[in-house]
């Protein structure tokens, strides 16, 4: 049995081990597993939206939207309209940057349009958005600006980029105009979510900027860039920043789910209406020395992103939170900054050493702990992951994917859960099996929960106390009762000594007619096996005078017992035939026990105790009644009868009153007397 459970041990150690590595393998993305990177998705996605942001003013939005619409008519709107908005925002509201999140991708049919625009973009801080394609055909509209690096800066540096086949962009008189431009593509990952911007891509040799790098890079007054394998630096007249990549020259967007002072999602950035603009009405110091993005809301227009935010979330303000996160760097004390955070493989190894750590504390120490201490064990684990998480998180602005972890913490648990079950589910019918009849249910437990302390099979010489109990004069009761009264008698008797065993760590040997054999110090260690026989008798007695009471209410005969208790060593374990085993004693301690009993008649004694069980049983005391001689013995044995005895009387007792418990010494016998 023992070794069967180290088995078990090892190999649920070894599987542990094995998953593991798995875990570990998977947080670094070298085995990608799709339910892992959706769980570590979610978990960001939660990290957001519990984050708390105040709104940021350095970021102004003019928003195209439903008023606007319906205020200055349907879109799009003329060129000249568009010049207006974006050149009012420079010239009257003192705009450092203006951003447009829109293509001017088709001549207007009227020239003089284009026209105006390229006029009023001109010799001004404005930046326009395109869009790249994937498209086999490479086909392309409008003209690009000119792009920032080769590909070639890439070499050494170990790390991918996004590449594209296609394009849409502006016209080539608009984009000459504007003061610079960069792609709007998002990153979107698989369930369709807005995470990341691509910061680089990859177009026909050279590497272009996006949208919000452009507009820093004004910001910054004409800023020159510089790549490294961890980060993207930008440095310029007014300042320098740094942003941090994550995979494919990415970087993650900031999201932050809760406004400072509110319950709910709300816009982390001034929304000042196009029209207002338009038609003179707005508040033109919101604009002075800010980024001022244009872009649109409308649901119609269809610039509506999926982000872990909202469903719905206005496109434009993606590009506001990354260029407001990336500000932070230059003004950290600033309302509204937020710490970029990156998803590369620095975070990825992290999660990987914590798979690592954590899965093998847990593989090599679950399969010891019962269920209890597993779940204790497991909680702490994976509350220490999300610890680690956090710090990363929030002083190291890293990402770090625990969900390979998390889930490596429940399948150990499960694991250890479901076949500790199984094995001591197997074990526990085993012993209750075998030991089923002989000892109580709470014994059988503590027999699962140790079996160190118990053989299931084979035999062995031990040191018992032996009890034999019977009932006195039975063959004259059986005579004057019918079978049906009789069976009910006895079963009564039966039951109550059994329950007194048990109640007492005993072990039931055997039924043999009106007697039982019972034996304490096996099949679990007892250090005190004789005081607890001793006791047990005494509690007998007790169990006499209750079913005494029952037996004279229902006219039955009174009954009256005689207990004969031995310590000795003897054999014991499961003996029998090949046909018939049963879990026993044997040995002339056995013997000498049942002719103690016999002897409770000759002494007029309810319990006679051998000379062995006074000298262990330091719990009680008694009463020498002399010598006997008993049968099979050369020389006469000393035999004993607790002392408290006289307060254990087998008959009803008059008045009512209830025997003192089985400890109480009330008086004693006359003869010679040992204290223990």
């Amino acid at each position: 049995m023992v070794a069967a459970r180290l088995l078990s041990r090892v190999r649920r150690r070894l599987l542990g081990l094995a998953l593991t590595t798995v875990a570990a393998l998977c947080a670094f993305e070298v085995v990608p597993i799709a339910l892992v990177q959706t769980l570590d998705q979610s978990i960001y996605d939660t990290r957001l939206r519990l984050a708390s942001s105040t709104p940021d003013d350095r970021v102004v939005i003019v928003d195209i939207d439903e008023a606007s619409i319906a205020r200055m008519g349907r879109w799009p709107w003329d060129r000249s309209r568009m010049g207006e908005l974006a050149g009012s925002l420079v010239e009257r509201g003192g705009a450092r940057v203006v951003g447009i999140d829109i293509v001017f991708a088709e001549p207007q049919r009227e020239a003089d349009e284009d026209a105006a625009l390229a006029q009023r973009l001109r010799d001004r801080p404005v930046v326009l958005g395109y869009y790249f394609t994937s498209d086999r055909g490479g086909r392309t509209s409008g003209a690009l600006p000119p792009p920032v690096l080769s590909s070639q800066a890439l070499a050494g540096l170990g790390i991918g980029i996004t590449a594209w086949d296609g394009y849409g962009a502006n016209l080539v008189s608009l984009q000459d105009a504007a003061a610079g431009g960069g792609f709007f593509n998002p990153l979107i990952d698989g369930d369709g979510t807005v995470r990341a911007l691509p910061l680089l891509a990859e177009f026909r040799g050279g590497l272009y900027e996006s949208f919000a790098v452009a507009v820093l890079r004004q910001w910054l007054g004409s800023a020159t860039l510089q790549l490294s394998a961890d980060a993207l630096s930008l440095s310029g007249e007014r300042g320098a920043l740094r942003l941090p990549l994550s995979d494919a020259l990415t970087a993650l967007v900031p999201f932050a789910g809760r406004v400072a002072d509110s319950r709910g999602p709300a816009p982390r950035f001034v929304y000042v209406s196009a029209a207002d603009v338009l038609e003179g009405r707005a508040d033109w110091s919101r604009f002075k020395d800010r980024i001022v993005l244009i872009g649109t809301s409308a649901p119609g227009l269809t610039d509506l992103r999926a982000t872990p935010l909202r469903a719905a979330f206005p496109g434009v303000e993606i590009h506001a939170t990354m260029i407001s996160a990336a500000l932070a760097s230059i003004e950290p004390g600033r309302a509204g900054g937020a710490l970029l955070k990156s998803r590369s493989e620095v975070s990825a190894g992290l999660g990987a050493v914590a798979a690592g750590v954590i899965g093998g504390l847990l593989a090599l120490g679950l399969p010891a702990l019962g269920a209890l201490g597993a779940v204790t064990l497991s909680l702490v684990a994976a509350l220490t992951l999300w610890g680690s998480a956090t710090i990363a998180w929030n002083n190291l602005g890293l990402a770090m994917p625990i969900s390979a972890a998390l889930a490596l913490v429940v399948a150990l648990l499960l694991l250890n859960l479901t076949v500790g079950y199984f094995v001591e589910g197997r074990k526990r019918r085993a012993v209750a099996a075998l030991f089923g009849e002989y000892v109580s249910p709470a014994l059988v437990e503590r027999m699962v929960r140790d079996p160190a302390r118990f053989a299931l099979v084979g035999s062995e010489n031990r040191e018992l106390t032996i009890l034999f109990v019977d009932i006195r004069g039975f063959t004259r009761i059986a005579e004057t009762m019918p079978p049906e009264r009789l069976r009910e008698y006895i079963n009564a008797f039966l039951t109550g000594m059994t329950e007194v065993v048990h109640r007492y760590g005993g072990t039931v040997d055997k039924y043999i007619g009106d007697a039982v054999m019972a034996f304490w110090g096996a099949p679990m260690d007892d250090a005190q096996h004789a005081d607890h026989a001793v006791a047990a008798a005494l509690s007998m007695l007790e169990e006499v005078q209750r079913l005494n009471r029952g037996f004279e209410e229902k006219g039955l005969p009174l009954m009256r017992v005689g207990i004969g208790i031995n310590t000795g060593e003897v054999r014991v374990g499961d003996m029998g035939s090949r046909l018939r085993r049963t879990y026993t004693v044997i040995g002339d301690a056995v013997n000498l026990a049942s002719r103690f009993e016999a002897l409770t008649k000759h002494y007029d004694a309810s319990i006679i105790v051998g000379e062995t069980t006074v000298e262990l049983a330091r719990g009680h005391r008694f009463v020498a009644l002399g010598k006997a001689q008993v049968a099979g013995r050369n020389e006469p044995v000393m035999v004993y009868s607790p002392a408290s005895l006289a307060v254990h009387d087998t008959m009803p007792m008059s008045g009512g009153h209830e025997p003192p418990p089985p400890h109480v010494e009330d008086r004693v016998n006359a003869g010679a007397r040992i204290g223990m």
